[in-house]
């Protein structure tokens, strides 16, 4: 194989099966040029990338440490081991280039607040759990303390890279589900707990019904009619709670909520109070 071209010492391109692809290892490109062959025991990591990514990704090549990359192959193994999935090649350079930004920001005390934290933890717990690993492991590599919100950061990383999935808007799904949960906390006095069965299966619920309203799908379920109104009578605040969730879904969505899911709403938060 022929150097293509030299990114930086540890980073070279070159061409397979007329691809160009991306080699990393320590010291493949020092002192070298195009037209060089490649030292094959050199190699340690191939990278892959279609054309139309390439020019991006090997910017990201040339400001980020190979260690980097190394760390965030820790993570997406131990993701994909924890969470039975494969996480797109996409996953390694966003992470790598967001570990990068996360710590010049913190060496300069420039930190990125993280305002859907607390949605993220209820939403993409087993993914948050993971991203604390990731933090972990970069600020034991790394020697630099991160803040939680990058737990929370490297989450949606895990979230918008799982393949074989739906494609999903996360951020979306975090408005969606903030909205919701601080009308419920000011209107009827609900807060969130992480450990609570009841609002596991409502944020279960919200996610399936955000993917409902990004999809402009309305879908009758068949076995909730004429159910609403009982629902109603047990609860003095809940039909104006309804009325306050479906008016943020319809202002900030443009989605109108049937009967059927909210009463499949009103259900869950009947639930949530114990009634």
């Amino acid at each position: 194989m022929k150097i293509t071209r030299v990114i930086n010492n540890n980073t070279v391109a070159t061409v397979a099966n007329k691809k160009e692809i991306i080699l990393m290892g320590s010291g493949i490109g020092f002192q070298k040029k195009p037209g060089d062959t490649v030292e094959v025991k050199k190699i340690e990591k191939v990278y892959q990338i279609r054309d139309r990514f390439f020019q991006k990704y090997e910017q990201i090549f040339r400001h980020i440490e190979p260690g980097v990359f190394k760390l965030v192959e820790q993570i997406q193994e131990y993701a994909e081991k924890e969470l039975a999935c494969t996480l797109s090649p996409q996953f390694v350079f966003a992470l790598a280039d967001h570990i990068s930004f996360a710590v010049e920001r913190q060496k300069k005390q420039e930190p990125l607040p993280n305002l859907m934290l607390q949605e993220i933890k209820l939403l993409y717990n087993r993914e948050y759990q993971i991203g604390r690993y990731g933090k972990q492991l970069v600020e034991k590599e790394m020697g630099i303390s991160l803040p939680e919100d990058e737990a929370g950061y490297f989450a949606l990383h895990i979230v918008n890279t799982r393949m074989g999935e739906p494609s999903v808007d996360v951020n979306n799904i975090l408005v969606l589900t903030n909205g919701i949960l601080q009308i419920l906390e000011v209107e009827m006095g609900i807060h969130c707990r992480e450990d609570d069965f009841e609002y596991s299966r409502f944020l279960t619920h919200l996610k399936f019904l955000a993917r409902r309203i990004f999809n402009q799908e309305q879908v009758q379920f068949g076995i909730m009619e004429g159910l609403y109104p009982g629902l109603l009578d047990r609860e003095p605040k809940l039909e104006g709670t309804i009325e306050k969730i479906k008016n943020f879904i319809s202002e900030t969505f443009d989605y109108d909520i049937s009967e059927e899911e909210a009463a499949y709403l009103a259900m869950h938060i009947l639930r949530i109070r114990g009634r």
